[in-house]
């Protein structure tokens, strides 16, 4: 199934399906694709509800979503630079304790750590001011985003 295919569907009809979640979650060459894309085609909306249905998932009893698989939809959430997203990623981060330990706090920040931190401090709630304590652990991002080189998660 072609990424756009993928899209069409979405937007045509608000849903995402199994086989849409399955194929993101393959691995490999279609994770890189899927990230390539919107590195070049912005779509939040999608990038927001694929993140959205991979928190669900991740929530549920038996939660077969790996965080490594939360991190990716984070990343593609991130790829749109919208400083309002580190909420989101930040509740991706709170799915449970294993995804808290594992999912990189960094992910919040691909607005830019003071662009971020600002934001972050003009809020009000409980999970932002959460998000602005983790942050202050966080001082470089030269070393996580790279031009050249994927995270080892895609």
């Amino acid at each position: 199934m072609k990424i756009k295919k993928i899209l069409d569907g979405f937007h045509n009809g608000i849903v995402i399906y199994p086989e849409v979640i399955a194929l993101i979650r393959s691995g490999g060459e279609r994770r890189k694709e899927f990230v390539n894309y919107f590195i070049k085609n912005k779509d939040r909306e999608f990038a927001l509800a694929i993140l959205d249905k991979f928190i669900e998932i991740r929530k549920q009893p038996d939660g077969e979503m790996p965080f490594e698989d939360l991190m990716l939809a984070c990343y593609i959430v991130g790829l749109h630079g919208c400083v309002a997203d580190c909420l989101k990623i930040w509740e991706a981060k709170e799915a449970d304790f294993d995804t808290w330990c594992g999912l990189d706090s960094e992910l919040m920040l691909f607005a830019g750590i003071q662009q971020t931190h600002d934001f972050l401090s003009r809020q009000k709630s409980d999970e932002a001011m959460k998000a602005l304590e983790r942050l202050e652990y966080i001082d470089d991002l030269e070393g996580y985003f790279s031009a050249t080189q994927l995270p080892w998660y895609i």
